[in-house]
């Protein structure tokens, strides 16, 4: 029996922001780009949405997130154990719904352990999930935060390939107007150095 479910970003006030593991300095100093006096606000504006599209392509490639972001997972009811996508950064909350519509909070350490290393939720040793009756639709929620922050060391170890490759490709946007289109990578094909420094370590796909 298949699990159904859905997987989105924790909907906030303000919405999320990231930080991103570029910024704009070191981006206008790779394109060796003079100092603007005033400065040119359009260009910087561009320059921060291709630095946001080139961790998203690189991300879409890598097959996880490279920016911590929080999710909410979505399932109709409780599986073996629940895969989330990686870097998993923690489990920030699971709560469930029963049949007469109240919502349970569950307790890391008493109801379920977390396995950052594989990106894995169970119960816990000799445990079990839950055994109430269910609401019929959505009724597991498990909220987590997964991503690299900038202070990670796969940023100053592995990470440097992919920053080389998200420059790159900024490179390509800005010099040569690469077609741009945020979160496609079907828009065009990228040059094989490119490709290749932002797949660099890739995991398999998760969700």
């Amino acid at each position: 029996m298949k699990c159904y479910g859905s997987l989105a970003l924790t909907v906030s006030s303000p919405p999320q922001t990231f930080a991103e593991p570029l910024t704009l300095n070191e981006v206008k100093k790779y394109l060796e780009l003079p100092e603007r006096s005033p400065v040119d606000d359009g260009e910087d504006a561009t320059i921060e949405g291709f630095i946001i599209g080139a961790r998203e392509q690189a991300e879409l490639l890598q097959n996880r997130d490279l920016v911590e972001k929080q999710y909410d997972l979505r399932l109709d009811y409780f599986p073996c154990e629940i895969q989330l996508r990686t870097p998993l950064a923690s489990v920030d909350l699971i709560t469930y719904k029963n049949s007469d519509g109240d919502t349970i909070t569950l307790v890391e350490g008493t109801d379920y352990i977390v396995d950052t290393a594989r990106g894995l939720v169970m119960p816990v040793y000799n445990g079990y999930w839950p055994s109430a009756t269910l609401w019929p639709s959505s009724a597991v929620l498990v909220r987590f935060t997964a991503g690299y922050s900038t202070t990670d060391m796969f940023w100053s170890d592995s990470g440097q390939r992919i920053l080389v490759g998200m420059k790159e490709l900024i490179n390509h946007w800005y010099t040569e107007r690469l077609p741009f289109e945020m979160g496609n990578i079907a828009a065009q094909e990228y040059p094989f150095t490119v490709t290749m420094l932002l797949s660099a370590g890739a995991v398999p796909r998760q969700f």
